[in-house]
């Protein structure tokens, strides 16, 4: 008897077992499979944490909407955020993190340029796709990896921008550059240099600065000798805030540039009076009437009460492309989804319809000449598109 019932409690086993695998009840089914995991990185402390928190809002709301509209396909979307603090070791650091302790497949970020190119050692060394929103020093698609690409706008292309609109609409002829002394503001002063050169720009002085100065005025007494008409700056909004202060103070009528590092609400709120009419480049404008434009925002402002930054824009359009990208892959495998997101094309997005070149930047990107005009940025010029 107790062999009987030892038979059929075995066989009940055995049905169960069977069922369960049918059903797809086991933890270890395939859709833990069909989820891809991704770290972004960003400034969230430090002086660039508005740039960092823009990036990360927008990233998530990407996220929220890919997942609930199946826009990835059979695919989920898990995200990861990791504090760099805008710091190159730090970025190094808790790349490594994501890759080691959360099995990311693929990295969104950073935003400091020294921090990008600090990170995609790690990324082009593990074989991690990586995608930067924000980044946009020269030498960051120079350096020869095919696993970096990037959705924000080249410097090199934003200072030709700057450059020809200073000769050509304003008339300038005698020009400076105040860059911050890291990589980003460096790699700047050389294709401002370079720009000016191109336009028939004097460029009567270069003068550089360290990241958390709070003191100008001897670069810009410089620059004011000098004689410059108009003064390039090239870093983030805490010191553009301050050098447009001090500059004005100096008693400098001349015409203040800059570019999407310091494309910020905070640029604005800082600079106050002395910031009205500075004139600088970036991807976005939450003001447009574009359809695509006009979703992102109204879905922004729902969930976080307040407007997106360029670098938000940039990143809502990278969580699209890589949901595109898993679900053309349909696999995690680095190379596959890796060479989805080269072959990206056909999508109409918030800051253009992207499209990467064999060094990974996208030439699809809209470029916008915008100025502070009151508290917000106001629409100058659309600048046709296509680093190469």
């Amino acid at each position: 008897m107790n062999i009987v019932r030892k038979s059929m409690w075995l066989k009940l086993v055995v049905v169960g077992i069977t069922m369960s695998l049918l059903l797809g009840m086991p933890v270890n089914s395939n859709a833990a499979e069909n989820v891809l995991r991704i770290g972004v990185v960003g400034p969230e402390s430090g002086g660039s944490a508005q740039l960092g928190q823009g990036q990360r809002n927008a990233a998530q709301l990407a996220v929220d909407e890919i997942n609930a509209s199946g826009a990835a396909g059979d695919w989920k979307l898990e995200v990861y955020f990791e504090d760099d603090q805008g710091n190159p070791t730090q970025a190094t650091n808790v790349t490594m993190r994501l890759i080691q302790q959360n099995n990311v497949h693929i990295i969104l970020g950073a935003i400091n340029s020294s921090a990008t190119l600090a990170a995609m050692v790690i990324t082009e060394r593990e074989g991690i796709p990586q995608i930067c929103a924000g980044s946009t020093g020269a030498s960051i698609t120079q350096q020869g990896s095919k696993w970096i690409f990037r959705t924000a706008v080249n410097d090199a292309y934003q200072a030709d921008a700057l450059a020809k609109y200073a000769k050509d609409t304003l008339g300038l002829t005698k020009v400076a550059s105040f860059t911050a002394a890291d990589d980003y503001g460096q790699s700047g002063a050389v294709l401002l240099a370079d720009a000016a050169k191109k336009y028939d720009l004097e460029m009567v002085t270069q003068q550089t600065y360290n990241g958390g100065d709070i003191d100008f005025k001897p670069q810009l007494i410089s620059i004011i000798n000098a004689e410059a008409e108009g003064i390039f700056m090239w870093g983030i909004y805490t010191e553009a805030a301050l050098i447009s202060i001090q500059s004005r103070q100096l008693g400098f009528e001349g015409q203040l540039f800059g570019a999407s590092g310091m494309a910020s609400q905070r640029l604005i709120d800082l600079s106050a009076e002395a910031g009205q009419g500075l004139i600088l480049t970036q991807s976005f404008l939450p003001s447009s009437e574009d359809e695509n434009v006009t979703k992102f925002v109204s879905g922004f402002m729902a969930k976080y009460n307040e407007s997106p930054i360029p670098h938000g824009a940039q990143a809502y359009d990278s969580m699209y492309i890589i949901a595109n990208a898993i679900k053309k892959a349909n696999t995690t495998d680095p190379e596959k989804l890796r060479d989805a997101i080269s072959e990206t094309q056909g999508l109409s997005m918030v800051t253009g319809t992207p499209q990467f070149n064999e060094f990974g930047d996208d030439t699809g990107k809209r470029v916008l000449i915008t100025k502070i005009q009151g508290d917000e940025f106001v629409l100058v010029e659309v600048v046709s598109t296509g680093v190469k």
